[in-house]
């Protein structure tokens, strides 16, 4: 979130709806985008306001009442699957593209699969912008932007609020990572990647009232997602190479290549989280 100063005097409420205002507008300025298929960036901008709505509401699920943010949730985790494998698809197109050699066996399977795939998982995207179910999210998000219903819970304090949330998904961050030095697997890094992603959103909502020293941390924790992002993404491009069944002589360079940079990448992830669990430390400190 773009908010350069703080406010310790936010209420629950405001911070609820700057995050539920945000996302509604990304949402109304990207769907045409998306639903023309001629903008893969629109893809990834509206999975992304679904996927973040999302992870901000769940980081705030203990203090919110369970309707109807519960059933809301499911709904931006259905928006977010589907809007998901077609972004992947893109993600995977542009990896091959600094892999591949135009004309040669490799390029025209390779391409040709994303673009069967692709074609089919545009046709799910505009299903789902023409189902009864997305207008139903919409016409809830632009309401609860208005009025999220939060009674008199809503009119405290946010740093009353949503402090404890924070210690506890900071403890539980913390614990699950470890010592960082630790030998770890594709998947092992995968997890370490979704538990910053989680963390990071807590920490997004909390530099509305806590101001920079919170938001450091939400940068540092995006950096290690960044880097761990593209562990992912190739190792995802591995797996699909896997799935086109073709002789071992063909992909061996670009698996090879693939994996160099995983191997290059793998490291990278924890300068910026020992700089985050410093941060964190000395944000509880002084709070």
């Amino acid at each position: 979130m773009k908010d350069s100063a703080s406010d310790a005097s936010l209420s629950a409420t405001d911070v609820l709806t700057r995050f539920l205002r945000r996302e509604v507008k990304a949402i109304s300025y990207n769907e045409p985008l998306v639903h023309e298929g001629a903008d893969p960036e629109g893809v990834h901008q509206l999975r992304v306001s679904a996927r973040r709505l999302r992870s901000e509401l769940r980081a705030m699920r203990a203090v919110l009442p369970r309707e109807p943010w519960r059933s809301l949730d499911e709904d931006l985790k259905w928006m977010g699957a589907v809007l998901g494998q077609r972004r992947d698809l893109d993600v995977l197109r542009d990896l091959f593209a600094r892999h591949l050699t135009p004309g040669t066996l490799l390029h025209e399977e390779v391409t040709g699969a994303l673009d069967r795939h692709s074609d089919a998982r545009q046709r799910e995207v505009v299903a789902m912008f023409e189902s009864a179910r997305y207008a139903r999210i919409v016409r809830r998000l632009h309401r609860l932007s208005r009025d999220p219903r939060w009674g008199t819970r809503g009119r405290a304090r946010a740093a009353e609020v949503f402090m404890p949330g924070l210690w506890d998904a900071s403890c539980e961050y913390l614990d699950a990572i470890g010592d960082p030095g630790a030998r770890r697997s594709d998947d092992e890094l995968h997890r370490v990647r979704i538990a910053s992603k989680r963390c990071r959103y807590n920490f997004e909502i909390a530099a509305l009232f806590l101001g920079p020293p919170a938001r450091q941390v939400a940068k540092d924790l995006e950096a290690i997602q960044d880097v761990l992002g593209q562990v992912h993404d190739r190792v995802v491009a591995i797996s699909f190479l896997d799935t086109l069944g073709l002789d071992e002589e063909v992909d061996v360079e670009v698996r090879r290549a693939l994996r160099a940079e995983i191997s290059e990448l793998r490291p990278q992830w924890v300068d910026p989280y020992v700089d985050a669990r410093q941060r964190i430390l000395a944000l509880f400190a002084t709070h």
